[in-house]
């Protein structure tokens, strides 16, 4: 029933009664194909029918009208389409923002964990420095002058500067 020859020719018993050649080729491709002959008496029958049919007049603002249907199902897209967006773009930075917490979160603890290694690091130290003096006392004798030394300005030799200037 997919023959385009079938196709046309009932195309053409729409819109008008077939020739005398037409039905002619009709009647050939029906003794060919007998599966098609209860598909052409349903679309005969539906012919006839819709013939019967009286003419109503159309409306003088038929157009008018379907354009006005027309524009409104379009307007009606188009909110669809601007709410389905907003939706879209709110829950399109979802993952972002969790993802964004989540680095966040992270960085949060791996700088509070190298704080406390670093007090862990200071505090071991400082019982080390405690047990070596206190097992050897002798060694903080001159800590004073050593932390004076470390601590005292440079002092500018006026007689070499006036030298070389």
């Amino acid at each position: 029933m997919n023959d385009p020859v079938y196709q046309l020719l009932r195309e053409q018993s729409w819109r008008r009664r077939l020739t005398k050649a037409e039905e002619a080729r009709l009647r050939d491709y029906l003794a060919t194909h007998p599966e098609a002959q209860q598909d052409w008496e349903l679309e005969t029958g539906l012919n006839q029918a819709f013939d019967r049919l009286p003419n109503v007049p159309v409306a003088s603002n038929f157009t008018a009208c379907v354009l006005q249907a027309v524009e409104q199902e379009l307007a009606a897209q188009t909110r669809a389409k601007s709410t389905k967006g907003w939706h879209l773009r709110w829950t399109s930075w979802i993952p972002k923002a969790a993802v964004a917490m989540v680095t966040f979160s992270s960085c949060l603890f791996f700088y509070h964990q190298h704080q406390v290694n670093a007090r862990h690091a200071m505090a071991d130290s400082v019982v080390l420095l405690s047990e070596t003096v206190s097992a050897n006392p002798g060694l903080m004798e001159d800590f004073d002058a050593i932390r004076h030394l470390g601590g005292s300005k440079p002092r500018v030799d006026t007689e070499i500067l006036a030298l070389l200037q």
